[in-house]
């Protein structure tokens, strides 16, 4: 009798196979493209796509249709959006005017530890508006961002992030509040 595992692998093995290689190879072409040919394919088919969002080359998306980012957003070279196809409504959202840094990587998706099989799940992950995460950072699933928060270069985000802080380190963990100034008033095409 054939296991479970092999039944599975027999299945759905070539699937998987074809949709990661055919991803690969879009990704690769993407590469070469200059970026108004980028940006049409991101607006087609991320579920939402503000205005002025900047996608830097060298970034990796999973389950497009679950991802949605906010006006003025600008994600930095290599970072990886996964979405999740395991629990309803899953998403990855990110607000307004967010600054995400080179190589900061949101997974939605993940496994179970309580089961010796590691089952797949996932949560959704949201991100306010005018947040920035440094570079390297790591957002695990479930996480929400509260707006104006700033994650600290290389961070692993285990828990919510309240508003208006700064937080750092694996876990991360709160510095301190931050300080904003409120009349300030940001400029649309710095950011």
């Amino acid at each position: 009798m054939e296991s479970k595992r092999g039944y599975f692998f027999k299945k759905y093995g070539l699937k998987l196979a074809n949709y990661a290689y055919l991803h690969q190879l879009i990704y690769r072409f993407l590469e070469i493209m200059p970026y108004p040919v980028r940006y049409l394919y991101f607006k087609l088919r991320l579920k939402h796509m503000g205005k002025y969002v900047y996608i830097d080359y060298e970034c990796d998306f999973r389950y497009h249709q679950q991802i949605s980012i906010g006006d003025g957003t600008i994600i930095n070279r290599g970072c990886k959006l996964f979405g999740s196809r395991y629990g309803d409504n899953v998403n990855v959202e990110i607000g307004k005017y967010c600054k995400i840094a080179p190589y900061v990587c949101l997974f939605a998706a993940g496994h179970d530890p309580k089961y010796l099989q590691l089952p797949n799940n996932g949560a959704s992950i949201l991100v306010g508006d005018y947040v920035w995460i440094g570079g390297g950072a790591k957002v695990l699933q479930g996480v929400t961002i509260g707006e104006g928060a700033v994650i600290g270069a290389g961070s692993v985000v285990t828990k919510d992030v309240p508003p208006y802080t700064i937080v750092g380190g694996v876990p991360a963990k709160l510095i301190k509040k931050r300080e904003v100034n409120p009349d300030a008033q940001p400029d649309v095409w710095l950011l």
